[in-house]
């Protein structure tokens, strides 16, 4: 086989193993539609589970603001994300856009002033045992998600605020809260009446991925092997050839030979 057609050859398979391996590694980087739905009242939630009950609210999202969907959950409810928090969302409450806001979510701080600190709670209840931390005094730097009602100290508001403190997140008790200030978002976009979202498989793993790019690539490292094995044992041939003694010279001196005596 000439040199032009095992190079043509060898180049083949290198093309058949990109297409082969290729669509392996797009299943990771292929865009899904996601879409973003705008809280039209104050009273939508975000669920922690998909079940229409009081008892799985996480809090509910600021008015006017916007929730991403991520997908279709079930009949009722959507899979969606507030910020950085993951839940559900009903969906006869939220009505999704076709638009990218500037501003999805509140983003807003607000402060504690109890003067001994105030502590935060998996739950709205001043249970010790669902206690996460506490926050010292004038602390500033909580992120605000939403609200919930909760126990409330007698003649004052039962509300407690979902929020992020340094990477914990739970509830605190609004009436020790203050400098919370959220304005309304006026980005509105052309309505979506029935979200598709794609049917999407789950990613492989790093172990999957190696091992089938091994099978894949493994039967095109042997062809290329026996295709270039040949040149190779030409050349070990060519450069192993037999080498011949050198003519050991003899001096000057006369060899007797017995047949000139006959």
């Amino acid at each position: 086989m000439s040199r032009k057609i095992k190079i043509k050859i060898i180049s083949t398979l290198f093309i058949l193993l990109y297409f082969c391996i290729a669509p392996l590694f797009s299943s990771f980087t292929n865009a899904e539609n996601y879409y973003y739905a705008k809280i039209m009242d104050d009273s939508v939630y975000l669920y922690s589970q998909p079940i229409d009950d009081s008892g799985y609210y996480l809090f509910s999202i600021p008015e006017s603001y916007f929730v991403l969907l991520l997908d279709e959950e079930n009949d009722d409810f959507y899979y969606a994300k507030y910020d950085d928090v993951y839940g559900y969302v009903k969906k006869s409450e939220v009505v999704a856009m076709n638009g990218t806001p500037s501003s999805p979510f509140a983003s807003s701080q607000f402060r504690i002033f109890a003067l001994e600190g105030m502590g935060m709670y998996s739950s709205p209840y001043f249970l010790d045992e669902n206690n996460l931390t506490n926050i010292p005094y004038l602390t500033d730097d909580l992120v605000y998600y939403g609200e919930i009602e909760g126990q409330a100290i007698p003649d004052k508001s039962n509300i407690w605020y979902y929020c992020d403190y340094r990477g914990e997140k739970g509830y605190v008790y609004s009436v020790f809260c203050d400098s919370l200030e959220i304005n309304l978002n006026n980005e509105y976009f052309d309505v979506i009446e029935s979200p598709f979202f794609e049917d999407t498989t789950a990613p492989l793993s790093s172990v999957a991925m190696t091992f089938i790019i091994i099978g894949v690539s493994l039967p095109c490292i042997v062809v290329i092997y026996l295709l270039i094995k040949p040149t190779f044992s030409k050349d070990k041939v060519l450069n192993n050839k037999p080498k011949f003694p050198k003519k050991k010279r003899h001096g000057d001196y006369y060899e007797f030979d017995e047949s000139d005596l006959n």
